[in-house]
Order: structure tokens, then C-alpha cells, then sequence
């Protein structure tokens, strides 16, 4: 498939389907014509938009995929695994659900997964939509249905309205789908998508905009309850004040409270935390103590000497540091790779100088030192100054050939 023959252009805000001026049936016929070279071709031709063209590309156009829907028990699970989600569908009711019904369309609300969980709208749209099988519990990501306003959001990451023959699939070409993603700040992944859909000559670029305002309405619901929980988790950790250096942060590892540390809004914390040692970067080595809400992370000084660095120079350049039952692998530049290889094997430590005589491209001692404090502040409690040197035992891996 060639990608030299796409027209990958976007524009930076959103991107309508049609203007207010277009008609449907004729912008369907053009669109008929792209959809079947891209079908016999399996190339995208030039014309679609940007949106569509890497939507084709990621698929090839051979059959109709269906996605059968999960059982009403796995459907129930789902939707309880969803709650933050589920909060904001009310308001989203609310925003969306006159107008799907003034515009003969359907509302539907699907979780970080595509899965269709909320459909709501006119009963003849629903009967229509359930004859494509978009229904709740069938998942339509592109890899289950091909392109579909719901997967294309998702995969973009952003809003996307998919008009008539957009759709990978013919049976959807009646249709207009404008998809909008719910992105999590906690987690900083999607936490579901915003769906309108309905019969192609209901199309109009406002419901873009409509759906991405509703969505952003929801993302600063979502966001002013997290920072009250996070004022909640600050407050129970008000005994721990006075105890020594901690950071206070909810089970995403967002800073509720810091005392003794310099920390941005949010550290690493492993998504199966529990109580006991390990070492995060940024702060270093800690103990954890669970509060309500989240967790309180202590300095822990004492275990500084059991943790190991293992150095990877090619890319994808990290360390990896293992401390008791936990290991993290920490992403660097290559250049600071290089540094901590260096480090590693001048256990004594290198001075500014010493590093700038086996560093190429380095002009300055003030370079060097510019470096030296943003990798400080990445390894938390790693390297120390005056010389420069690791606090733990490392060991450089082999560059891969």
C-alpha cells in the first residue's frame, strides 16, 4: 500500500466531515468513488481526508468484519469497572440527548476498550443501528469493524466526525458518526469515547463541536473530583506532618502533598503498589504506607545500598533499577545513558572535567552541569556531586548488535 500517494494534511483544530454548504448525497457520491479505488486498489487515493487516510492505511479493505457482543454478565461487569466513566453520563444525557432526538440520532457512550456501553436515542435509529451490529457490549474498535467514528477517535486520540463512505464497511456507508474521547486525567489515558450517530443526511459539522464541548464539560467534571479526592488524601496524611521527608499521592501517583521534596504534579508509582521498600524516580528510595485514597511515601535511606542499575546505551536508552521485590525501568536520553555508563564504570566518581574530556559534543562545564542537575532530578537519589558518582552498585549492559 503506498503511503506517497496519501494526502496526510491536517488541520490543527477540528475537522468537520462536510461544511454546512456540501450536500450529503452528492458528498457521499464523491466519497463512493474513494472508497472503491481504496477497495480495489487496497492504496489510498489522494482526496481523502487525512483523517480517513490513516484510518485505510491501517486496515486493508478485504470483507465486512463483524464484532459480536460480550454476554449481559460481561456487559454488567464492564459498566462497574467503569464508574468514573458511568458519573458523567448523566451530564452527558443531559448536553447530547435532546439533540440526538431533535436530529434523529443515537447517543452512545463506549469505555476505554470500544466496548458500547450507554446507548440511548429515538427507537428507529436503534432499530437501524442494532442491524449493523452496534449494539451495547459489540466492541467497534478498527481492528474489530474497520473505520468507524468510535475506533477512529480512539485510535487518533482526539474528535473525528466519519462521514458515509469514510466507513470502511458498506453497510455503515448511510451513516454519520461524530466521536469524541473522554481523556482520563488520572490515568492520562481515555476513559471512554462520546458517540452521535445517525443517517448520513443528518450530518452537520456544529455536531463536532457539540460533542467535543459536551466532552470537554465532562473532562473538567472529572478533573475538579479529582482534586478534591486528592485534598481528601491530603488530609488524612495531616498525622504523618513533621515525620521526616514524604510525598503524599493518590493510587496514580499524583502529588496530593510533599514535605522535604521537590516534586512535580505527578510521580511514578507502580499500578500494583503495595506496602513496603522501593525506589521511584525522582524522589529515590522510599516506604510506602497506604492511607486512605493513596499512599504516603517515606524517605527510606537505609535500603539506598541495595539498589542496582543496570545501564542500556542503544536505544531504546533506560536504566533499570531493582530494589527488593520491585524493579523500574527508567527511559533517558541517550546522552544521559552515556553519562550514567560512565559513572558505572568510574565508581569513585568523575569530576565536571573528567566528563567533558570522554563526552563528545560537549562545549562547556556549564553544559555538563545543566546535564548533571536534569539527570539528577530523573534518578532520584542515585548520583551525587563533587565528583559525580552513583550511590549503588552498576553494572553496563552490552550494546546490542
Amino acid at each position: 500500500m503506498s503511503v506517497a500517494k496519501v494526502r496526510m494534511t491536517t488541520a490543527s483544530g477540528l475537522e468537520a466531515a462536510l461544511t454546512a454548504f456540501e450536500d450529503p448525497a452528492a458528498k457521499a457520491r464523491d466519497l463512493l468513488r474513494l472508497h472503491r479505488t481504496w477497495s480495489h486498489t487496497r492504496e489510498v487515493p489522494q482526496g481523502a481526508r487525512g483523517v480517513v487516510a490513516r484510518s485505510w492505511l491501517r486496515q486493508t479493505p478485504e470483507g465486512d468484519k463483524v464484532s459480536r457482543p460480550i454476554s449481559d454478565d460481561a456487559l454488567l461487569g464492564r459498566r462497574e469497572r467503569s464508574q468514573l466513566l458511568g458519573s458523567v453520563v448523566p451530564l452527558l444525557k443531559e448536553r447530547l440527548l435532546p439533540l440526538a432526538h431533535e436530529a434523529g440520532n443515537e447517543l452512545v457512550i463506549s469505555d476505554d476498550e470500544g466496548y458500547p456501553l450507554w446507548m440511548f436515542g429515538p427507537s428507529p435509529v436503534r432499530r437501524q443501528s442494532d442491524g449493523l451490529g452496534f449494539v451495547e457490549g459489540a466492541r467497534w474498535r478498527e481492528g474489530d469493524v474497520g473505520t468507524n467514528a468510535l475506533g477512529t477517535a480512539m485510535e487518533e486520540r482526539r474528535p473525528v466526525q466519519i462521514f458515509g463512505p469514510e466507513h470502511a464497511r458498506e453497510d455503515q456507508h448511510a451513516w454519520v458518526c461524530t466521536s469524541a474521547p473522554i481523556l482520563d486525567r488520572r490515568a492520562r489515558m481515555p476513559l471512554g469515547v462520546v458517540t452521535l450517530s445517525g443517517a448520513f443526511r443528518t450530518a452537520h459539522p456544529h455536531t463536532l463541536m457539540l460533542v467535543t464541548m459536551a466532552v470537554r464539560e465532562a473532562v473538567e467534571k472529572l478533573a475538579g473530583e479529582h482534586d478534591r479526592d486528592l485534598r481528601r488524601v491530603a488530609r488524612a496524611s495531616e498525622p504523618y506532618a513533621g515525620a521526616g521527608r514524604f510525598v503524599v499521592v493518590d493510587r496514580h501517583g499524583w502529588v496530593a502533598r510533599a514535605e522535604g521534596y521537590g516534586v512535580g504534579e505527578r510521580v511514578w508509582v507502580p499500578s500494583s503498589l503495595r506496602a513496603g521498600s522501593l525506589w521511584v524516580p525522582e524522589i529515590g528510595q522510599v516506604r510506602a504506607e497506604a492511607i486512605s485514597g493513596g499512599w504516603v511515601l517515606h524517605e527510606d535511606v537505609a535500603l539506598a545500598a541495595a539498589v542496582r542499575v543496570e545501564v542500556v546505551r542503544r536505544p531504546p536508552a533506560h536504566v533499570v533499577v531493582a530494589s527488593g521485590d520491585t524493579t523500574v525501568e527508567v527511559p533517558l536520553s541517550e546522552r544521559h545513558a552515556e553519562i550514567v555508563a560512565l559513572l558505572a564504570e568510574h565508581p569513585a566518581g568523575l569530576d565536571t572535567a573528567a566528563l567533558m574530556s570522554r563526552l563528545d559534543g560537549v562545549g562547556s562545564p556549564v553544559t555538563i552541569r545543566a546535564e548533571m542537575s536534569r539527570l539528577r532530578k530523573r534518578l532520584g537519589g542515585l548520583i551525587e556531586s563533587r565528583p559525580y558518582r552513583l550511590t549503588a552498585p552498576a553494572t553496563v549492559r552490552p550494546d546490542p548488535t
